[in-house]
């Protein structure tokens, strides 16, 4: 396999990566319908916490930075509060 083959095939894995995020905000969208239901919080710092610890500790288990797939998750973190952040605005207006 050559440069353009190698290249092409990381363009395909990041699709995938991005259909990937989508996906999961998708998701978030419904854990919020099922926090307002429940009357929780967006917020879970505990739950939070656990994602992180278990994408950490994947991380190490492949022998990967788990400092940056830390601040990774930490951004799709933020991204599905301020999913769910949006969705409460248009619930409240």
């Amino acid at each position: 396999m050559g440069l353009e083959e190698y290249r092409s095939e990381i363009e395909e894995i990041d699709e995938k990566i991005v259909r990937l995020i989508d996906r999961r905000i998708g998701i978030s969208k419904k854990i919020y319908a099922a926090k307002r239901i429940e009357g929780k919080p967006i917020r879970d710092p505990l739950r939070e916490s656990l994602v992180l610890k278990k994408a950490m500790d994947l991380a190490t288990e492949l022998n990967l930075d788990a400092g940056a797939i830390k601040t990774i998750f930490e951004i799709l973190i933020t991204m599905s509060v301020q999913k769910q952040q949006e969705l409460q605005g248009r619930n409240q207006g």
